[in-house]
């Protein structure tokens, strides 16, 4: 079968990650362009590219140009945040499927247009919440279905990492309201979508953000609490002021166990208590950790094997609706954000 072809737009931070899942799924996937206005990230491009030893994909220096080579199908978006809609929009109307990192926008309208742009056009929109895919996560998954906790009283997570202000600095747009979007928006929703992937429906919300170690137009530290449908409390705290990438944790309590995913992008399962064993799983959860230097995890590889698995099936593009709930709840967050009511 003719392999599908994916772009790289925008070769900053996270390329790399998208470089590599697309690279274990040759010859099924290929790398067809990348695309950057800045020569340096293209040069940076073709570096990685030979390290690895790809043949030359196509360097694209608009996304004119990009949206008009043939040679693309699935275009993945990876421009800063605040781009995502526009860059999305424009290559569904090109007639190319959308893989756009998170968040999809950092303002409801815009993100929002992307799905109708999508839905539109006959095209697939992948918003990348790789966590979900983790080993770690989806055997937590199953254990509360198969009702393991009982009543789940709390689901807390956890994120301590660390970015300097060479890191805002290295771009005009990071630390940006409208660019970049804060701790909140730009790092923490993966873990804000984990708890709602593991805890369901989240109604309501209260918040506190302060920006006090950079200095950024927006948090670079924040804490919220929330209450799940089913009744359980939430806990999500974030801050990019730690001394390095320690810690990127979720915590589930309930009646009849308790269970600790951890490492520095919930890699590793710490704790995984039950008063009732089931010895198939537990066997699992001794397996279940996985190595990752970064803090993007490893989700992306199986994330793009999602992704391939569905265009090979010829699957009708589906409602993305569903995707734009976690960053609807992230925005009620800043709604309800302790610091602005006085």
């Amino acid at each position: 079968m003719k392999p599908i072809s994916f772009a790289l737009l925008g070769y900053g931070r996270v390329a790399p990650t998208h470089l590599d899942a697309l690279l274990a799924l040759v010859p099924e996937a290929t790398l067809a362009a990348v695309c950057d206005t800045d020569p340096g990230a293209l040069e940076q491009a073709r570096q990685d590219l030979d390290a690895r030893h790809v043949p030359p994909v196509t360097p694209h220096a608009s996304l004119d140009a990009l949206l008009a080579d043939p040679a693309v199908d699935v275009v993945s978006v990876c421009t800063p945040s605040g781009l995502h809609p526009e860059h999305g929009i424009a290559a569904a109307k090109a007639g190319k499927h959308v893989l756009v990192e998170k968040p999809m926008g950092v303002t409801l309208p815009a993100a929002e247009a992307l799905v109708r742009a999508c839905a539109d056009n006959g095209v697939h929109l992948f918003p990348v919440y790789q966590n979900r895919l983790n080993t770690t996560l989806q055997l937590l998954k199953a254990a509360i279905e198969k009702g393991r906790f009982g009543k789940i009283y709390a689901i807390n997570s956890t994120v301590i990492w660390r970015r300097e202000q060479s890191y805002y600095d290295s771009a005009a747009w990071r630390g940006t309201r409208a660019m970049d979007g804060g701790a909140f928006m730009n790092q923490g929703i993966h873990f804000l979508d984990a708890m709602r992937f593991i805890g369901g429906e989240i109604t309501d919300v209260q918040s506190t953000f302060a920006t006090l170690g950079r200095t950024i137009e927006c948090e670079d530290t924040g804490s919220a609490l929330f209450r799940f449908k089913s009744g359980a409390l939430g806990n999500l705290f974030v801050t990019m002021l730690g001394m390095n990438d320690r810690e990127g944790s979720l915590t589930v309590i309930g009646e009849k166990g308790q269970v600790k995913i951890g490492g520095t992008a919930m890699n590793t399962i710490e704790e995984w208590t039950f008063a009732a064993p089931d010895p198939e799983q537990d066997a699992l959860a001794r397996d279940a950790d996985y190595h990752t230097a970064s803090v993007y995890g490893n989700g992306h590889k199986a994330f793009y094997r999602q992704v391939l698995d569905t265009l090979r099936a010829g699957t009708p593009p589906a409602a993305a609706g569903p995707e734009l709930d976690s960053l609807k709840i992230l925005l009620r967050m800043y709604d309800k954000d302790l610091t602005k009511q006085g």
